[in-house]
Order: structure tokens, then sequence, then C-alpha cells
């Protein structure tokens, strides 16, 4: 499909009703579009939305977490001849893209057939900053094409205007993810037979080096807290196999979350979530989170750890956190998340917020007032991509 194989059956099912085309690359950017994506229906019911994404794991909770009359189908590959395959499909009144890709020929045959480009929850890392800046010449020509430009934070305004957007165009609207967050209507976990005892620690969004670093972390928590239980959610579920292999090897037993139904849960189990759209509803009942990607420099930059504060949980984040700069920021300021430079510090923090509920409560009454005064950025959006239809 990546390379212009769309079936006539699914051109058919686009064809006929004016298209709204929102692009979502993964799990993360789908889940901060869901609502978005609800409103420009709310707001314009006679369109019709087409969402892409790049990765199997983004495809597969787009379709399930979409309505059934929306179409879900996998992005193109930036060739001219497959780009305006899927113009020529979809033809899309606008194309709606999440954080900050540039596809130079997406983007130029989209604005060439007048199709109106607004970036949401737009966002520059360093890294993508310095890589971008050594070819401002093509940042500046590919950047002319896109209409409209919500940022997340002033830092992201400054550096795409930098590299050659319009000012004009520009806008800092904050961060998508703030938003709606508490109003999922989350998941009974009888259904899963999840009888956790006692507290649970919910690590999230792992890589790898880092489950050896939890497991290790909760061998000597577990002999301290009685009751303490761990469930491990790797970011990438096909490592599932490669993690439960590690749990062993730390001597636990690790059961997978698709077979907790049949499984007892005793205090040497590991949950390792194998099912993707969960992990949301297990922060909900986590009593303290980690949130991988931040503790190995080799995979480091951080995901997203807004979800857990926004349930009020006391999260713990490593020192590499690069992707979220000024979520990290404003979290750190407010003091309601942790950040630690080491397994060992991780360690110890883990320590005093479980020997302390009163520090774990404050920590939680705190995030969530901070979750409330940054929400807004998906109406902002909302707002601008509205004005273009």
């Amino acid at each position: 499909m990546r390379l212009g194989g769309i079936s006539r059956s699914l051109t058919a099912q686009i064809g006929g009703r004016p298209n709204v085309w929102v692009h979502a690359v993964s799990v993360g950017e789908v889940l901060a579009v869901l609502d978005l994506i609800q409103k420009i229906k709310a707001r314009f019911p006679d369109y019709q939305i087409v969402c892409s994404t790049v990765t199997k794991t983004g495809q597969k909770l787009a379709k399930e977490k979409l309505s059934k009359e929306d179409i879900v189908i996998y992005a193109p590959l930036d060739f001219s001849w497959v780009v305006r395959k899927f113009i020529r499909v979809i033809q899309p009144k606008i194309y709606v893209t999440a954080e900050t890709e540039i596809w130079p020929n997406l983007y130029a045959l989209l604005h060439k057939a007048n199709v109106p480009i607004v970036l949401v929850n737009g966002r520059i890392s360093d890294k993508s900053f310095e890589g971008y800046r050594k070819f401002r010449f093509l940042t500046r020509r590919v950047l002319a094409c896109v209409d409209f430009f919500c940022m997340q934070s002033e830092q992201d305004v400054e550096r795409i205007k930098h590299l050659g957007a319009p000012s004009d165009k520009v806008k800092c609207v904050g961060n998508i993810k703030f938003d709606n967050l508490k109003e999922d209507p989350g998941l009974d976990l009888s259904e899963l037979k999840l009888h956790i005892p006692g507290r649970l620690f919910v690590a999230g969004s792992t890589h790898p080096g880092e489950e050896e670093i939890i497991c290790d972390a909760y061998a000597k928590l577990k002999s301290e807290f009685a009751g303490l239980r761990l469930v491990m959610a790797p970011r990438h579920i096909e490592r599932t196999d490669e993690v439960m292999k590690i749990i062993k090897r730390k001597r636990f037993h690790p059961v997978r979350l698709s077979d907790v139904r049949v499984t007892a849960i005793n205090e040497n189990t590991v949950v390792v979530v194998d099912t993707i759209g969960y992990l949301r509803h297990l922060y909900k009942i986590a009593t303290v989170v980690f949130i991988g990607k931040t503790l190995n420099v080799n995979a480091g930059g951080g995901q997203n750890m807004i979800e857990p504060v926004a349930f009020g949980k006391p999260t713990l984040v490593g020192p590499h956190t690069q992707n979220f700069k000024n979520v990290v920021s404003i979290f750190l300021k407010a003091k309601c998340l942790i950040q630690v430079n080491d397994p060992e510090e991780l360690l110890t923090e883990m320590k005093k917020l479980l020997n302390s509920s009163e520090r774990m409560a404050a920590m939680g009454q705190i995030g969530m007032r901070v979750i409330e005064q940054n929400e807004g950025a998906t109406d902002k959006s909302m707002d601008i991509i509205g004005k273009f239809l």
C-alpha cells in the first residue's frame, strides 16, 4: 500500500464523500489525535476521516480506536508517483499531520493540488533541529507549502521559524497530549482477572537495556515492600518474548497480560504487557510508574509521561528525555515528576516514594492540577483546522 497498492474496494470506500486526511505516524500520535478527529467529525459531519499511519502498531490501534465509518490506511512513501496516486484517490479537503514530519514530495504535491496542510502538536527535537539546520535551503521551500503550524512550545515556534516557516503561519497552542486523558472510560481489570494485591509498580514503554534495570530494582524493593507487584510494558510488543526471557533470567515468573485470565498471579510473577491499548488503563491502577526510553543513552529521548501524571500517579523518568523537553520542564518545576540519573538513584527514589504515601498523594494532586492548567491545545488546533474547512 505504501507503494500505491490501493485496492479497488478501498478506492471505492474512500471515494464518494469529502475527505479529511489525518496522518499519525505511530501509537503515540494516534492516541494524540483521537479527540481531534472526534471534534472534526462533530463539527463537520459530512466529512469522512481517512487516517494514515506508518507503523503496524499504529495501524492496529487506529483500527481499534476509530469508528467503523473511518478509513485507516498506510501512509505513502514519499515518491512523487506514489503520492500523486494517494492524492488522486483520497482527494482530501485538508491534510492534518501530527508532530513534525517533513515529506518534500507529499507537501509539494498537496500544495500544488490546493489542499491545505495543517501541522498539529508540532515539535522539533534537539536532534531533528540540528539535522534540519544543515539543509535550511531545502526545509524553507518545503515548509512554505504548509498552511499552518500548531506548535507545542515557544521553543518549537522559534525553531520552526528558523527552519523557514513563515511567522504569520506559526502559533504556540500547547501539547494536545495534555487533553482529555481523564475522560478515558478505562477498563475493568477484573475482566482480565488481574487481581494484584497490595501495590503496583508499572514500568511503561521500556526499551532494550531497561528491563534488566527494572527487574534488579524490583528484586530489592519486593523484599522490603511486601505485596508490591510489577507490570512491565515494552514499547514494542514484538519484543515480548525477549522481555520474558530477561525476566526469567532474573529469576521471576513472566506472564503475558493476555494470559492472566488463566494464570495465577503470585508474588514471583511479573506481568508483561503484550497487547496494545492497555497501558493507559494500567497507569490508572498503578501505585508508582516508571517511563522508559529514558535510562539508556542509546535508546533515549523519552516516552509519554503525561498519562500517568494525569491520573495522579507518582512518576519517575531517567535522564534522557529530550523528546519531551518542554513537558519534563513543566513537571519538574511543579515537582510532580522525579528524574533520576542512574539505576541506583531510581532504586533510592522508589524507596522514598513507597515509604511515604503522603508524598505520593501530594505528587499526584499537583500533577493533576498541572495537567488541567495545560489543557486546551486540541480546541485551539480545531479552531485553526475549522477555518480551512
